[in-house]
């Protein structure tokens, strides 16, 4: 099933509360390396660890942010990740998540499906578990109706 085209959607990676402080640091490393563009092997290793042959072909997003999908916004779907330059006072410096943004615009011609996502996430959380050296990551897809961004949300029927 292909995603709501009513919905924003991103994928959430989180590593376990409780965590020890060792696996906390090798998530914090990883997750620089993820948000900072220096994450063509990670997103190859990603890749390589899908089981579905339909995401074992997607190419890297050859972007500053990097991710999985072709670099024509117009005909594919794309996963990104959200970049991580940092200023002091910015409230990201204290988020502990990987977040990728899906990209599937309503011309596309390729188009994501909630299992193809699924697939990804079981992928990313087995290529983080690898850097973290622990199975201590989650994820999941966060969806949110973009008529709730609205003004008027609650004046609709």
């Amino acid at each position: 099933m292909e995603i709501l085209q009513t919905h924003n959607h991103k994928l959430r990676f989180k590593i376990d509360n409780n965590a020890p402080p060792k696996y906390m640091e090798r998530w914090k490393e990883f997750k620089y390396k993820c948000e900072n563009g220096d994450n063509k092997n990670i997103v190859e290793q990603w890749i390589y660890n899908c089981k579905l042959e339909s995401n074992k072909k997607l190419p890297y997003l050859n972007r500053c942010e990097g991710g999985i999908g072709g670099n024509n916004n117009n005909i594919n779907k794309q996963l990104r990740f959200r970049m991580g330059k940092l200023g002091d006072n910015d409230p990201r410096l204290f988020d502990e998540d990987i977040l990728l943004s899906i990209e599937n615009n309503k011309v596309s011609v390729e188009k994501w499906t909630y299992e193809g996502l699924d697939d990804l996430i079981y992928a990313f959380m087995r290529t983080s578990n690898y850097h973290v050296q622990a199975d201590c990551v989650n994820g999941y897809i966060e969806m949110v109706n973009e008529n709730s961004l609205s003004d008027y949300y609650s004046d609709s029927d």
